[in-house]
């Protein structure tokens, strides 16, 4: 029986941390150890968890909480948590979400199965208005690569059980300087060097939506710098593979793209202010939407952006 690390960042979630710490101690699989990195968080999440923790005496010994002297940010959560794993998986859970009871079981039973270096699982979107299932697009790694830089796909760390020895023989860590997107930075570059990919249609994790405190939902300009220096390891990184040309010519742009969507008026001039550099490109290779909101980024017509940005969120909104 293998074991697994769960490496857990800790950050402002005392709403959310016991709902997330309950799912990790109530897993049907054994061999656990637990990383709580906290992030030198200043509410009660900690003391929370301590609590929590004492409900469930049979998974003491393998729960370890390690403290950063000052907030480092999720980046850094990660890498310490990666340092002090000692299991054959990893598997990085955000505090404000939660898992299903048999969800460590049946990644390992994934991965041992199938010899895989990673295992991809569906997901479960927790909004207001309730919970639906999200299955994940996965028929080959070169496809699956492209949407994730192409922002169709998550990068997020959560639905991927990762083998250590793929960490530990690549080196690729999460960029400290990186305070978001350092999930779409790393993810990418660990998919095209694993030997197997395996994907498991099984929703195991529930995305929480409404902690306005997470990262997504503070698109600072650090943030948004981050997120151009996410883009630039990328670029760097695919460079030279003829299969994500295309994907890579316009990556930039496309992500101009998203964050615009992600943020308000105020947030658009950062973007572009920061994406100057990108601005330069025609926008060809885009999908109309996106090539869309390029060209009145681009023009700095506000207006125009504004009304197509409302449309476009009431019919997104629709589809939900």
């Amino acid at each position: 029986m293998p074991k697994v690390s769960i490496i857990v960042p800790i950050y402002g979630v005392e709403k959310w941390i016991e709902r997330c710490a309950v799912s990790l101690f109530e897993q049907t699989y054994e061999d656990i150890e637990y990383i709580f990195v906290n992030d030198a968080t200043q509410d009660k999440s900690i003391a929370i968890l301590t609590e929590v923790i004492k409900r469930y005496p049979q998974r003491v010994d393998a729960i370890r909480i390690i403290h950063h002297p000052v907030n480092k940010g999720l980046s850094a959560a990660r890498n310490t948590g990666i340092t002090h794993a000692t299991g054959e998986y990893i598997w990085h859970v955000d505090s404000d979400d939660y898992i299903a009871t048999n969800a460590v079981k049946e990644f390992v039973d994934t991965a041992e199965q199938h010899q895989a270096d990673i295992v991809i699982c569906d997901v479960n979107i927790v909004t207001k208005s309730g919970i639906r299932e999200e299955q994940v697009n996965y028929y080959n790694k070169v496809d699956y690569i492209c949407r994730l830089l192409q922002h169709t796909e998550k990068c997020a760390h959560w639905n991927k059980f990762y083998r250590k020895a793929l960490l530990d023989t690549t080196g690729i860590r999460s960029d400290e300087k990186i305070r978001l997107a350092e999930d779409y930075a790393v993810t990418p570059r660990l998919l095209y060097l694993a030997k197997r990919v395996v994907m498991l249609h099984s929703p195991l994790y529930f995305y929480e939506t409404r902690n306005q405190n997470s990262y997504v939902h503070n698109l600072s300009r650090s943030a948004i710098e981050s997120h151009y220096r996410a883009d630039d390891i990328l670029t760097t990184f695919f460079a030279d593979k003829e299969e994500f040309r295309d994907v890579v010519a316009v990556l930039k742009q496309r992500s101009l793209a998203s964050l615009i969507k992600n943020s308000d008026r105020d947030g658009w001039k950062v973007v572009t202010d920061v994406y100057e550099e990108s601005l330069t490109h025609s926008g060809k290779g885009l999908t109309t939407v996106n090539r869309i909101i390029f060209t009145l980024a681009k023009g700095k017509r506000w207006g125009q952006l504004k009304i197509f940005m409302t449309l476009y969120h009431l019919i997104m909104r629709d589809r939900l």
